[in-house]
């Protein structure tokens, strides 16, 4: 079963890249990379055989709290633990806090739109959130799509850099990807992943 998760969310992935560079216009924030992602998961076989609206979830809650809070802007929860007795008692007005120990996060998915060149802290703050082993997340990804105007020289170099930054954090555990709007600025798709 996870293996089967991992190729969809993989296409579904693919098919958001697309949809992004064909027509970047179309995405005027964040939010709206979530919900082309989260329906292009809903499409796969198989979140359609387990339950989509279970399984996928937006804005899930980390394990580990920072400062009071922490989410991850997509989960994809491991149906084993989703499905069991404990959890099947949660009620429309419990806590997920006291389930959340018994729920394993599968995938966790973080996205980002970079519109301008200010990277501040959102790199490492994701990562933290995916990485960090009290939440114990399986499969983190970590995707950030660029839609800048390449033709000046400076958007260039800050894309650059926000590639070796991005790089240099990549690990086993961790996918990272970095895709442009322009497919010209980098056009092997395989490219995209760090």
């Amino acid at each position: 079963m996870k293996e089967r998760l991992a190729k969809a969310i993989e296409k579904a992935i693919d098919q958001l890249v697309s949809d992004f560079q064909n027509r970047p216009d179309r995405y005027w924030n964040e939010r709206d990379l979530h919900w082309i992602l989260y329906y292009r998961l809903r499409e796969e076989r198989v979140f359609k055989e387990n339950d989509p609206f279970g399984l996928i979830r937006a804005e899930f809650p980390t394990l580990k709290k920072y400062n009071g809070r922490g989410h991850y802007d997509l989960a994809i929860l491991d149906p084993l633990s989703f499905y069991s007795e404990d959890v099947a008692k949660l009620t429309i007005d419990a806590s997920w806090d006291e389930f959340l120990s018994k729920v394993r996060v599968l995938f966790a998915l973080e996205l980002k739109l970079w519109q301008d060149r200010s990277m501040g802290d959102k790199v490492e703050w994701d990562i933290e959130k995916l990485t960090d082993a009290e939440n114990k997340v399986v499969h983190p990804y970590f995707l950030n799509f660029v839609q800048l105007k390449f033709d000046k020289p400076e958007m260039r170099r800050f894309y650059e850099e926000l590639r070796e930054r991005l790089a240099s954090l990549a690990s086993k555990s961790l996918r990272i990807l970095c895709v442009p709007n322009d497919v010209k600025i980098q056009s092997n798709p395989n490219q995209n992943w760090l």
